[in-house]
C-alpha cells in the first residue's frame, strides 16, 4: 500500500465519516429495542519514538472502537467491538439487546439524547497533519539530535493523528466530525539533569520543533550539578503549565462530575455557591477553544456548552451528561465521555497580568517547578495530592533563578495552593497532565507550597 492509499485526505475523511452515520443508521433501524445508540471513535495514529539519539520505532494504526447503548424500557446494555462494517454493527446492536432484555432495570434511566441540536463550532481537518510519513518526522527530528550533541540523550515521540468521532441514534440524533492533531514530546537526560517539553496542534505546519527542544535543553543544561542546600518545608513557588494542568486535570477527575456530587463523592458538596480558591481564580471548560483540542459534541452527540467551574475563586459548576442533567431537571451540559460519569477535559484557566519574568523577579526565595511526575491522590474529597517534581527544578534568589535543585517530593491540597496563589501569566498554554488528558494554563506563583520529601537526584 502507498502512502497517498494509508493516508487520509480531507475528502477522503468525509466520505468515510459518511459511509460510518450510513451504516450506524442503518443499524439503529434494524434494531429490537426501544432506543438504540452507536457510537464510532475511529483513529488513524502514526508515531515516530525516539531514544538515545536515535529513531528506534515507527508505526501506524487504524483502529476504531464501536460502542451501543440499547434500552428496552429501562433495562440497558451496552456492547462494544471494533468492527465498522454494517454487519459488524448488526451483530452488536443484536448483542446489546440480547443483554438489555435480561438486565436489571435503572431506575434513573433517562433515555438517549433527543432534540434538534445547534452545534457551535466546527474542528479543522489539516491534511499536512493527516498525510506526515516517517520520512517528514525523521527530517523534522533532525535538529532534536544535533542538539543533543555528546553531553545529553534525547527520548521522545513525534506523532501525527486523525480522529473520527460519529454518534447516530433512534431520537434522530445524526452527528460526525473529523479533526487532525500532532503532539511532539522530547526528553533530553544529562549525567545529572533533564529538560522535558511538549507541544500539540491540529496544524503541523505551526510546530517547531527546534524551537520547542532548544527550551528543553536549555532546562537541562540550566540545571545541572543540582544543589540539595533547600530542605524539607514550605516555600513559595512558580509552577510551569504543565504542573498546573495536573492540577487541573485532577480537579476535573475528583470532583467536577454531576454524578459524584450526586453520589456525595466531590470536592464540592456543600461548596457550591462558596468561595474555594483565591479570587483571582477563573477555571471553566470550552471545547470551543481551539487550544484545548476539544470536538464539537461528546459521545452522546450532545453539543459542547462551555461550563464555567470556578468563577473568581467560587465554584459554580458542574459537568451534566444527559442521565444526570435529567436527575436535576437541568440541560445537559455535552460532557459524556463513554462512561458513567460526565468530565470535563477541555479545561481553561484564566490568565493573570505578568509575565513568568516578572513573578520570578518579585520572588525573594523559592522554588520554579517545571513538571510534576507520578502523582497520586491522598485524600480525594480534600484534593491533596502527592508526587515528585522532575526535568527542571530551580532555585529562586532575590527575583533571579540561581541554580538547579535536587527534586522534591510533594504533598498538596490542590485548593489550597490555588488559594494561595500570587500571581497567574497573562499568557497560556495547553499542558498534559501526567496521567491522561490536558488542560489551557498560566504559569502560577503559588505561596506555602509543601515539598514533604527530597531525592538523590
Amino acid at each position: 500500500m502507498s502512502n497517498n492509499d494509508l493516508y487520509l485526505t480531507s475528502d477522503r475523511a468525509q466520505k468515510l465519516a459518511q459511509d460510518v452515520l450510513d451504516m450506524a443508521e442503518a443499524a439503529v433501524k434494524a434494531s429490537r429495542a426501544d432506543e438504540t445508540e452507536i457510537v464510532v471513535f475511529a483513529n488513524d495514529s502514526a508515531l515516530t519514538r525516539f531514544a538515545n539519539n536515535q529513531i528506534h520505532q515507527n508505526n501506524f494504526e487504524r483502529n476504531a472502537d464501536v460502542s451501543v447503548r440499547a434500552a428496552i424500557g429501562k433495562r440497558v446494555a451496552r456492547a462494544s467491538g471494533n468492527a465498522v462494517t454494517p454487519e459488524g454493527m448488526k451483530a452488536l446492536v443484536d448483542d446489546a439487546c440480547d443483554m438489555a432484555q435480561v438486565s436489571q432495570e435503572d431506575d434513573e434511566w433517562a433515555g438517549l439524547p433527543r432534540g434538534e441540536f445547534n452545534y457551535p463550532f466546527n474542528v479543522e481537518f489539516y491534511e499536512n497533519t493527516a498525510q506526515l510519513t516517517p520520512e517528514d518526522r525523521a527530517n523534522r527530528l533532525k535538529d532534536v539530535f544535533d542538539l543533543a550533541g555528546d553531553s545529553y540523550e534525547a527520548a521522545g515521540t513525534l506523532s501525527n493523528t486523525v480522529v473520527t468521532l460519529g454518534v447516530v441514534n433512534s431520537h434522530g440524533v445524526r452527528t460526525v466530525c473529523n479533526t487532525t492533531a500532532g503532539k511532539f514530546t522530547v526528553l533530553y537526560t544529562g549525567s545529572d539533569s533533564s529538560g522535558y517539553y511538549e507541544d500539540f496542534q491540529r496544524d503541523f505546519h505551526k510546530m517547531d520543533i527546534a524551537a520547542l527542544a532548544r527550551i528543553a535543553i536549555n532546562k537541562a543544561e540550566s540545571s545541572k550539578n543540582p544543589s540539595d542546600e533547600v530542605g524539607v518545608g514550605k516555600y513559595t513557588v512558580i509552577l510551569e503549565e504543565e504542573a498546573v494542568a495536573t492540577m487541573m486535570m485532577f480537579l476535573s477527575w475528583l470532583g467536577f462530575s454531576a454524578k459524584m456530587v450526586h453520589d456525595k463523592e466531590s470536592f464540592l458538596v456543600g461548596k457550591m455557591g462558596e468561595k474555594i480558591t483565591g479570587g483571582d481564580i477563573t477555571i471553566y471548560d470550552d471545547a470551543e477553544d481551539a487550544r484545548t483540542m476539544g470536538l464539537p459534541f461528546d459521545f452522546e452527540g450532545v453539543p459542547k456548552q462551555k461550563l464555567m467551574l470556578i468563577e473568581n475563586g467560587v465554584a459554580t459548576g458542574y459537568a451534566h451528561n444527559w442521565k444526570t442533567a435529567a436527575k436535576e431537571n437541568v440541560d445537559s451540559t455535552g460532557h459524556y465521555i463513554g462512561r458513567e460519569e460526565p468530565l470535563p477535559v477541555n479545561l481553561v484557566m484564566a490568565p493573570g497580568d505578568k509575565t513568568k519574568e516578572e513573578l520570578i523577579a518579585s520572588t525573594d526565595y523559592g522554588v520554579l517547578v517545571s513538571r510534576f511526575h507520578y502523582p497520586n491522590v491522598v485524600n480525594p474529597m480534600e484534593t491533596v495530592i502527592t508526587g515528585m517534581t522532575r526535568d527542571g527544578t530551580f532555585l529562586i534568589e532575590n527575583g533571579k533563578i540561581t541554580k538547579g535543585l535536587k527534586n522534591f517530593r510533594f504533598t498538596q491540597n490542590i485548593l489550597t495552593a490555588l488559594a494561595n496563589n500570587d500571581g497567574l501569566t497573562r499568557e497560556q498554554r495547553f499542558s498534559s497532565a501526567f496521567f491522561g488528558g490536558g488542560a489551557v494554563v498560566p504559569v502560577a506563583k503559588i505561596k506555602d507550597f509543601n515539598f514533604s520529601g527530597k531525592t538523590d537526584f
